[in-house]
């Protein structure tokens, strides 16, 4: 059919008022079709029709590449019912194809949990949404169904999802033969049931791994976490890649006792010195004046790196502080989370701490030092805040927001970005927060702040996908204005069509009152 296209080019790049036909068509019944599609319309409708002929032709007698492979075994059978037809599958369908990646998450998961698996004419679209984004691989495995995991083998780019079904297994031929994601979820189940042998399958399976994976399969190590893991993780300080290297630090770093994070409070703990003068007593920090002999040995770079905002001795300081568990500066000086933040601000090393201690909270976070920056938070503090928001559990996490956006200390657009950087897809917000929110989105765009706030904007499709159930009525009701913007109203639509997919989704799962 490639003939016809090219003979219908020409019409369709110079436009049928310069060409209007007629316009050489292929022999036979097609051609015939195509001709008696196009006669007695505009030029313009006529070339439509026939085109649309050609292709539905050509999709009827498209053949893929020759197979010569003996054919696979037949699908075992599901034992999950699929999703039936009607307006969720309708919904499902859209939003597979183009719906934002938090609410194909919810999807996949409102799925599970209502016990049911796509229909087979959604898989291909599924496995190339898993394919492409990570994140919604674990939710996609449990609505794939036997038939689902049987089509991922028959293709190498969906291998992330052949054999899936064999990682709620304690099969090893997952640890051996499978995916990186398949060996890191039976790993982490090993880990749950016996850390020690865990860990030695990944000491002995460690050598033979590429890097990335090294430092994936590293940091599963976090499962189960004890000081029996110290002698792999001092040893793997050494290990030729930095991803690994790092892994291994920011483990050692929730291991308090361990050799290495003591070393590095002894270090620092000449630096940190008490002064009682006849007016007041104070702490005083002071960077080192040169780097220790032994610093190398604990990847302790001597160097600083060229163009670092930090000078040379603040850089020293703030290696030796990124090393230290945070729960040490509490236990030497006796000064909390937030005491200790405010000390920081009148030292001459602010932002040398404050990076360090940031690095570590990362590494092994604590919800003190999370409530201590969240309420205080440091005027020289590099961090999004969201990153520590994410840190906290729900609840906690909610308290922070709810007195921002109640406060008005930030914009509207602000709270609600870091309301969704904090949230991890599968997670809504709270019933309390989502409405807080909604509302005052209401007012904003009643008084046209979506015309002008691009930051809001870009946001309001997110939040909508992260709302509390209890909030979409208020997101179905936004206003409209006259002087909305096309990209205004585009996103309005937008909202609209999230709200009335979820709300398809809910009905699967019948609320309780």
């Amino acid at each position: 059919m490639s003939g016809a296209w090219t003979a219908l080019l020409p019409a369709a790049t110079v436009g049928t008022d310069r060409q209007p036909g007629p316009w050489p068509l292929p022999p036979g019944d097609i051609g015939a079709l195509a001709r008696q599609a196009a006669d007695g319309a505009e030029p313009a409708t006529g070339l439509l029709r026939a085109a649309a002929v050609l292709a539905t032709c050509g999709l009827a007698g498209a053949q893929g590449p020759l197979w010569t492979e003996p054919l696979p075994a037949a699908a075992p059978d599901d034992t999950l019912p699929a999703l039936a037809l009607g307006p969720v599958y309708g919904a499902l369908t859209q939003l597979l194809f183009d719906g934002p990646q938090r609410l194909q998450h919810e999807a996949f998961l409102t799925l599970a949990r209502a016990g049911l698996r796509l229909p087979e004419t959604l898989l291909p679209q599924a496995l190339e949404l898993g394919r492409r984004a990570i994140a919604l691989r674990a939710p996609l495995l449990a609505v794939l169904g036997e038939r689902g995991l049987w089509l991922a083998a028959q293709r190498a780019d969906w291998a992330f999802a052949a054999g899936a079904s064999e990682t709620t297994s304690n099969n090893e031929a997952v640890w051996t033969d499978g995916t990186l994601e398949q060996r890191r979820a039976w790993f982490t189940r090993t880990r749950q049931a016996d850390p020690a042998a865990a860990r030695e399958r990944l000491k002995a399976t460690l050598p033979e791994l590429p890097a990335r994976e090294r430092a994936e399969l590293v940091a599963a190590l976090a499962t189960g976490l004890g000081l029996d893991d110290e002698s792999l993780l001092d040893a793997l300080r050494a290990d030729r890649s930095r991803e690994v290297r790092q892994a291994a630090l920011q483990l050692l770093l929730r291991l308090p006792e361990a050799a290495h994070p003591q070393r590095a409070a002894t270090r620092l703990a000449p630096l940190l010195t008490f002064e009682r003068g006849l007016l007041r007593k104070r702490w005083v920090i002071d960077a080192p004046t040169a780097p220790g002999g032994d610093w190398k040995a604990d990847q302790l770079d001597a160097t600083r790196p060229q163009h670092h905002s930090l000078g040379e001795r603040a850089w020293w300081l703030y290696q030796l502080v990124g090393q230290t568990p945070l729960a040490w500066w509490s236990t030497h000086t006796g000064m909390t989370p937030a005491e200790l933040l405010a000390w920081a601000a009148g030292t001459d090393w602010t932002e040398a701490l404050l990076r360090g201690w940031a690095d570590v909270l990362f590494a092994a976070p604590d919800d003190a030092w999370c409530h201590a920056l969240l309420d205080h938070w440091p005027p020289g503090m590099r961090e999004d805040r969201a990153r520590v928001l994410a840190l906290l559990p729900p609840a906690a996490r909610d308290r922070h927001l709810l007195r921002d956006a109640r406060s008005g200390s930030q914009a509207v657009a602000t709270v609600l970005l870091h309301a969704l950087n904090a949230c991890p897809p599968g997670q809504a917000l709270s019933a309390e927060l989502s409405g807080l929110l909604a509302r005052a989105l209401h007012a904003q765009v009643r008084d046209g702040a979506l015309n002008t706030d691009y930051g809001l904007r870009g946001t309001l499709a997110e939040f909508a996908c992260a709302a509390h159930a209890d909030s979409l009525d208020t997101l179905a009701a936004l206003p409209r204005r006259a002087d909305e913007t096309p990209s205004c109203a585009e996103a309005l639509l937008t909202v609209d069509r999230i709200v009335n997919a979820r709300r398809a989704l809910h009905t699967l799962i019948p609320r309780t009152p």
